[in-house]
């Protein structure tokens, strides 16, 4: 559970630093007491702090009402054997003024799913014969009164939307050129156009003669069936047949270097570009052209430097399914825009992160990328700083924390975990 800072907690004066959930662990006078409490507290859990709330998450009092009267009705019996614990455990949270961010956002997407539900007599309708019926239980139990929705879902949605709104400001701070779009329970990462891309690590690539005897025709695969992803913060799994419907269309795919679309290897349309479903996945085989990129392209694969690949997709409506907690997602449908062969970090992970972090550092601190990158990857890894590096941090955390607290505090996270591993040595 990450921990935030916030000036507006009804429970202190100041600031404060809480939980996820909105229970305060400290008071404070200032904002950097604030920050460095909740710098210490992420540290000795090994979590990323969760920065500074502005999102009121104050419950009104019908939204805990409805929920106590979940827990009533659950009492005497009512509900069917569908209910999880988790329900109920956060029903008791709502019931006493308390609820997450991950759980409102979680709210909106179900009662949006589960409106239908509201259609039965039994669960709409106090003088139905049958009421209350398993949905009206399940509604109250979200916090939400069947008989009333609306005041509900809408705080609900306007939370949602506030969340998402503080989630894509600070991702705007650390991810230039990023944005956010928002899945139940999750945030996807997507380039501007509207394009998502995944990535296959640790393939087996193979470089083959071509018609020509070169060496120049590339084998890999660009996806993997039902292998789980990495956290995105969501696990994913691609179905088989998600890419059948692109495959047969007549739409250029074309293979390119990092998503570059300046830097072209190979082309459906020209057929030197294959594609074709397998039970591995989406195999993937190219005739490399006789220019730098394939050259350049064909040597690193022979000698391995090169272990992943990557895809750019979109999905139509109702091509992918979610986990009722939003924690899970399946592509069941795709349509394929590009694949690439990927050279550097790879895209969703924290070095990934971090190197598009270091490029907003290196132009707020002048400091060299390359000792930046080099101090941040050997932190993240544990692995002992250097005294020339160690002075890169922390002539980094002085230069910003002047101008951007928030930047700052990142880096402090940072400087506190190297105090940490310097002790150590």
């Amino acid at each position: 559970m990450p921990y935030f800072i916030t000036d507006t907690s009804p429970d202190c004066d100041g600031w404060a630093t809480i939980k996820d959930d909105g229970e305060v662990i400290g008071c404070h006078e200032t904002k950097q007491a604030a920050i460095d409490q909740m710098v210490a507290v992420s540290i000795a859990e090994d979590m990323e702090p969760g920065g500074e709330r502005d999102v009121d998450l104050d419950v009104p009092d019908y939204i805990r009402d409805a929920a106590a009267r979940g827990l009533e009705l659950r009492a005497e019996g009512y509900g069917g054997d569908g209910l999880v614990e988790r329900t109920i455990r956060e029903a008791r949270l709502m019931a006493a003024g308390e609820v997450s961010e991950d759980k409102v956002v979680r709210v909106a997407a179900w009662a949006a799913r589960h409106l239908v539900d509201l259609d039965a007599p039994q669960n709409s309708d106090a003088d139905a014969d049958g009421w209350p019926g398993n949905g009206a239980v399940a509604f109250y139990l979200w916090g939400i009164n069947p008989l009333d929705p609306d005041p509900a879902i809408e705080w609900f949605n306007r939370k949602r939307d506030e969340i998402v709104a503080e989630e894509e400001a600070e991702d705007r701070r650390w991810y230039p050129g990023i944005s956010v779009r928002e899945r139940p329970g999750a945030t996807l990462f997507h380039m501007e156009n509207g394009v998502e891309q995944r990535r296959v690590t640790v393939n087996e690539f193979e470089i083959r003669d071509g018609a020509a005897g070169d060496g120049m025709t590339f084998v890999g695969l660009a996806a993997a069936f039902n292998s789980p992803s990495q956290p995105l913060p969501f696990i994913e799994r691609i179905a088989p047949g998600a890419f059948s419907r692109s495959l047969r269309s007549r739409n250029e795919i074309k293979l390119f270097v990092n998503h570059d679309t300046s830097r072209v290897l190979a082309s459906k349309r020209a057929g030197t570009l294959r594609l074709s479903e397998s039970g591995r996945g989406l195999e993937v085989e190219a005739d490399l052209p006789d220019t730098t990129d394939g050259r350049d392209m064909a040597v690193l694969l022979k000698r391995g430097d090169i272990d992943s690949m990557s895809f750019g997709f979109s999905v139509p409506k109702g091509g992918d399914s979610w986990s009722d907690d939003g924690q899970e997602r399946e592509l069941r449908e795709v349509r394929l825009h590009e694949v690439s062969i990927v050279t550097g970090f790879p895209a969703y992970e924290a070095t990934a992160a971090s190197v598009r972090s270091i490029d907003g550092l290196v132009d707020a601190t002048g400091l060299e990328a390359d000792k930046l990158h080099a101090a941040i990857s050997a932190l993240e890894k544990g692995d002992t700083l250097d005294d020339e590096l160690a002075a890169v941090l922390d002539e980094a955390v002085t230069k910003l924390r002047a101008e951007r607290d928030d930047v700052a505090a990142k880096l402090a996270m940072k400087q506190k975990q190297l105090d940490v591993l310097m002790a150590r040595v």
